[in-house]
């Protein structure tokens, strides 16, 4: 009897010792990684256990931020077209991505608020896509989507923004 309860101790305690130590382990791998690694990539998730306990779990390359505030909107019957979309605060990058299923050449322009053009493509007809990436961050606030066409066009139109390149 003296012998179970004993071995019993023995394998609480060495269990408890396994389980402090990969804590410690954990939160020393947790440092290093939030060092090696830009914050807004790095993402910590605290579960909890039916015994009360928590554990830190680390989601790397977790995207902090895109949306689309245009999303795969149809175009159709019109020979000019436009869609606003707003840039908030902490994003900046910008990806316009374009379906023609027409059969006229589409023209795509991207205006900010005071009308400066900061895109500009062209999508063939007859099924073709095409999307653009904005080569640096733009500013916050209102821009839009301008389409043309020599006549009525067909297809969708979409918007992405996001905070880093990254997550176009």
């Amino acid at each position: 009897m003296k012998r179970s309860v004993k071995g019993t101790i023995a394998a609480a305690l060495l269990l408890s010792s396994l389980s402090i130590g990969s804590s410690a382990m954990a939160s020393s791998h947790d440092a290093v990684v939030k060092e090696k690694y830009p914050e807004s990539h790095v993402k910590v998730n605290q579960v909890k256990y039916p015994d009360n306990s928590a554990k830190s779990f680390m989601k790397l390359l977790e995207p902090m931020g895109s949306e689309r505030p245009i999303d795969d909107v149809p175009i159709k019957n019109a020979k000019t077209d436009s869609k606003n979309f707003n840039i908030p605060e902490g994003y900046g990058w910008v990806k316009v991505w374009v379906y023609n299923s027409g059969t006229y050449e589409i023209k795509v322009s991207v205006t900010d608020s005071s009308g400066s053009q900061k895109m500009f493509f062209r999508v063939p007809p007859y099924g073709n896509q095409k999307f653009e990436i904005s080569s640096s961050p733009w500013g916050t606030g209102s821009h839009t989507v301008s389409l043309s066409s020599d006549e009525n066009m067909e297809g969708k139109v979409a918007v992405k923004i996001a905070q880093h390149q990254n997550e176009l």
